[in-house]
C-alpha cells in the first residue's frame, strides 16, 4: 500500500477552482494575476524574474516595462483559429490581454537587461543599479 502525504488544504482545491471559474466568467482583468505564476530571485549583482506565460507566439505579443523598481509585463494570448462548424462546450484556458505588476527587490538597470522566452516561460535578467554608498555631507555654518 502506497503512503500519500496528508495535505489538509487539498480539500479546498475544488473551491479555488470554482472561484477561478466564476471570476473568469465575470471578465475581471485582475484574474490574470492569478493565472501567471512569477518567481523573483536575487543575487548580489542581479535580479532574475521568471514568469510562466504559455501561449505567446511572438515577441510583439509582449510588452515589458520597468519604472523605478516596478516591473510591468503586458501581453496578449491569442486564441487559436478553430473551424467555423465547431463550438466550444468547455474552456479553461485563458485568452486575451493580461498585465502583471511586480515590485522588484532592488533598483535595476534597463539598458543591460536580457529577456528570453522558451517553452512558455519568460525569463528576465536585470543588473542591479549600484548606487554609490551613502556618505556624510558636512554643513557649513557662517
Amino acid at each position: 500500500m502506497a503512503l500519500i502525504p496528508y495535505e489538509p488544504f487539498r480539500l479546498f482545491d475544488p473551491l479555488w477552482h470554482d472561484m477561478d471559474r466564476m471570476l473568469m466568467r465575470r471578465g475581471k482583468e485582475d484574474v490574470s494575476e492569478w493565472l501567471y505564476r512569477v518567481d523573483v530571485d536575487e543575487t548580489p549583482t542581479k535580479v532574475i524574474v521568471t514568469a510562466e506565460i504559455p501561449g505567446i507566439e511572438n515577441k510583439d505579443d509582449l510588452n515589458i516595462q520597468v519604472d523605478e523598481n516596478v516591473l510591468t509585463i503586458l501581453g496578449e494570448v491569442k486564441r487559436l483559429q478553430v473551424d467555423d462548424d465547431r463550438s466550444s462546450r468547455h474552456s479553461e484556458r485563458y485568452y486575451g490581454t493580461f498585465s502583471r505588476r511586480i515590485t522588484l527587490p532592488a533598483l535595476v538597470k534597463t539598458d543591460g537587461a536580457h529577456a528570453s522566452y522558451r517553452n512558455g516561460v519568460l525569463e528576465l535578467t536585470f543588473l542591479k543599479d549600484q548606487h554609490p554608498a551613502a556618505r556624510r555631507i558636512d554643513v557649513e555654518f557662517s
